[in-house]
């Protein structure tokens, strides 16, 4: 008897998908879930049981597969597979039956969702996943370990390197390139290249942390902002602390907590924004959340940098946005 181990249960859509893999072509006796967390010990999904953690992987038979199904961040899901392959299990790939594979390649242990496209002469690599309704362009390659998420376009002959997470809906034009480990948030348009480690966001996206591909807009020398008050800047800091807390449902949270250390995501950034905005009565734009993520920052950016230290510095904000995406 052979057994398929999905490995990570907070995806029913992958359950689907395997079900439908195995009966267009049968290949596995069994199928279940692990997951390493206890919450979801013997639960089912869509007839499909939760029988215990990865280190049941421990007892795997000959014949035996499992399906890496991490995928919220390409580094979360790089550091399930290097668990996964520690028990020495084979990884198998999960197509959906009724996309096009003609003409294209595809790597080992590969994920791809009904309803997406993968278009002639695009490849696919090793460990990466495509989700339903994404585009992989035709001559476009995808690569290892890289993840497109749901309504993903990637245009024509576009490289995304190893590692690269294209966030739902967002869209890259034809012959870029999106560098290992580089993010397009959702809904973003990227229109120029995205360097390694890079954040594209907006539309067109702003690249953060990277030299941009276009040449920089001359910009009229800053004026300095008129001295604020200090009971007005702790006022403002009070504010913004109360909206973080409320966004991320917490009691409170402390002016150098890290948005995203202490569970922020893309999508709960863009309520940031738009609750600041409205809140403060003041401009505030998805990067700025990125750019300066803890209460105390934030803060002193809507005051033009009164009050708190300087804008930080590329490398401070590229091991911020790896923190973000982990």
């Amino acid at each position: 008897m052979t057994t398929l181990y999905l490995c990570a249960a907070g995806n029913p859509e992958a359950v689907r998908l395997a079900l439908t893999v195995n009966e267009a072509s049968p290949r596995w006796d069994r199928i279940v879930l692990l997951d390493d967390d206890p919450a979801k010990q013997g639960v089912e999904i869509m007839g499909v049981p939760v029988v215990g953690p990865f280190a049941a992987l421990a007892g795997h038979q000959p014949g035996d597969e499992a399906v890496n199904l991490v995928a919220r961040s390409t580094k979360g899901r790089d550091r399930a597979r290097e668990k996964i392959e520690g028990f020495g299990i084979a990884l198998a790939s999960l197509v959906h039956p009724a996309v096009d594979l003609r003409g294209t390649t595809q790597g080992r242990a590969v994920t791809i969702y009904g309803g997406s496209v993968v278009s002639a002469l695009s490849t696919v690599g090793d460990h990466a996943v495509i989700f339903t309704q994404a585009v992989l362009g035709h001559g476009a390659t995808l690569g290892a370990g890289a993840v497109l998420a749901p309504g993903a376009v990637v245009n024509a002959r576009v490289r995304v390197g190893a590692r690269a997470y294209i966030g739902s809906n967002a869209s890259v034009l034809p012959d870029l390139e999106i560098g290992e480990d580089a993010t397009v948030s959702a809904c973003s348009a990227a229109v120029f290249d995205v360097p390694p480690g890079a954040t594209a966001l907006g539309v067109p996206a702003e690249n953060l942390g990277g030299p941009m591909s276009a040449a920089s807009v001359p910009q009229a020398p800053p004026q300095a902002p008129a001295p604020v008050p200090e009971a007005d800047r702790s006022a403002l800091l009070a504010e913004v602390r109360a909206i973080y807390a409320q966004v991320l449902g917490v009691s409170s949270i402390g002016s150098e907590v890290n948005f995203f250390h202490a569970g922020g995501d893309s999508r709960r950034a863009l309520e940031l924004q738009l609750m600041l905005g409205e809140r403060l009565g003041r401009p505030v734009r998805i990067v700025d959340i990125f750019q300066f993520p803890t209460p105390a920052l934030l803060a002193a950016h809507v005051l033009g940098g009164q009050g708190t230290p300087a804008r930080p510095s590329r490398a401070t904000l590229r091991q911020r946005r790896l923190h973000a995406r982990s």
